[in-house]
């Protein structure tokens, strides 16, 4: 059966998430909170609901959870803030990693439009795939702006709290508040950097208590995304890691209980995590025949890749590939990704069609392929946890809402 029919398949068992724009997404949510918040933004029906949980808040505070799967928090005790404030599950946009899903809350658009495709993602300018958050190209870590590429060639959507009429801060840990990726999506809004999980709580209220006008603040924690994949979503350190976080926004909640005009506070997050089987924990070298196949080595993330093939060579690939990792993967024409609407519900942009390349594989289950040339590869072999793939645990995430002034 060929494998896209094999995906149609999975996602008619469940086993795989169709991406789908009538269940409320990440992109959903910050189209809403831009709306509310004055922005030149046209909502949709799920859009609007967002919007709707934020009228006549004074302040208006985003947290982004990075790895807080629903799955996670359903497996919570029923007292606790995350249980408790829980509206419902919303979807994250596919591939389910990091730089895909801020970078689609930093414009307002999918990953069809913004062009960002993975932890490293293509980028023709260099012909190499880029580390989006380090800003460098992957395969020799050198800058891109010395190889003279601008912030905005790597991310050509238009950022969107610029645009917000409200007095705009970001809260982020210290070693990413001035990246590059930062400085692009914050634009002049004002960048609050923290050093630690317990700085969180004194920086979000200090920053809402000293306004004179009505504010949005976006707060992110690595969270436990940084502890599941070091020990498992399902280990103790990551539910450390989760009742650490659980207190804080509860104590956030508290400490800005009386303030005039009301807080609202939406917690979501960027994806979920799924184990990873160890035992289809796979790389790609560069003696390796496959790699003999590809013009650049291959993007995307641990659980998704794209795949640039030499011209006469895509039969071959095709073969190869799958006879090597067909168990675990599918592998996906992209016109067949395009025709599916994996990445957003319009047709992919130029831009996108050539960071994409020729194919998009995606895992069935719980393995893992990355290029071995990439930095990162011991963390790799140590890792418990990842995502980026279309699992339910990877896809589905929480829409959670706290704050003051309100009937819940």
């Amino acid at each position: 059966m060929p494998d896209r029919d094999q995906l149609l398949e999975a996602f008619t068992a469940g086993s795989l998430l169709r991406p789908d724009p009538t269940y409320m997404n990440v992109v959903d949510v910050i189209r809403g909170i831009a709306y509310a918040c004055g922005a030149d933004v046209s909502p949709d029906d799920h859009a609007k609901a967002i919007a709707g949980h934020l009228r006549d808040a004074r302040h208006v505070i985003l947290v982004l959870a990075d790895g807080l799967g629903v799955n996670t928090v359903d497996g919570l005790a029923r007292n606790t803030w995350l249980r408790r404030r829980m509206l419902r599950a919303i979807r994250a946009p596919f591939p389910a990693t990091t730089p895909v899903a801020i970078t689609s809350l930093a414009t307002g658009e999918y990953p069809a439009q913004h062009a960002i495709l993975g932890w490293w993602t293509y980028l023709p300018q260099v012909d190499a795939p880029a580390t989006v958050f380090a800003h460098k190209r992957a395969t020799d870590n050198r800058s891109l702006d010395g190889l003279g590429v601008a912030v905005e060639c790597l991310l050509p959507g238009l950022p969107l709290l610029p645009r917000f009429t409200r007095d705009t801060a970001l809260i982020m840990p210290a070693g990413i508040i001035d990246s590059a990726f930062t400085r692009w999506m914050a634009g002049d809004a004002r960048r609050i950097g923290y050093h630690g999980q317990s700085e969180i709580v004194a920086a979000t209220v200090e920053r809402v208590r000293r306004a004179d006008q009505p504010t949005f603040t976006y707060l992110y924690t690595p969270m436990p995304d940084t502890v599941a994949h070091e020990a498992g979503i399902d280990s103790a350190a990551a539910a450390d890691a989760i009742d650490t976080l659980d207190a804080h926004l509860e104590a956030i909640e508290a400490s800005l209980a009386e303030i005039r005009g009301g807080v609202r506070i939406m917690v979501i997050a960027d994806h979920g995590h799924l184990a990873i089987d160890g035992s289809a924990r796979f790389e790609v070298r560069d003696d390796d025949p496959l790699a003999a196949l590809l013009r650049v080595p291959p993007a995307g993330d641990l659980r998704t890749q794209y795949w640039h093939v030499k011209p006469g060579a895509h039969a071959k690939f095709e073969t190869e590939f799958r006879a090597r990792f067909g168990e675990h993967f599918l592998l996906l024409s992209a016109a067949t990704v395009d025709g599916l609407r994996l990445l957003g519900p319009a047709s992919i942009t130029p831009e996108t069609r050539a960071r994409l390349g020729d194919y998009l594989s995606v895992a069935r289950g719980a393995a893992a392929l990355r290029y071995a040339g990439f930095s990162g590869r011991d963390g790799y072999r140590r890792m418990r946890s990842s995502h980026s793939g279309l699992t339910p645990a990877e896809i589905e995430v929480p829409l959670i809402l706290g704050g003051s002034g309100f009937t819940r």
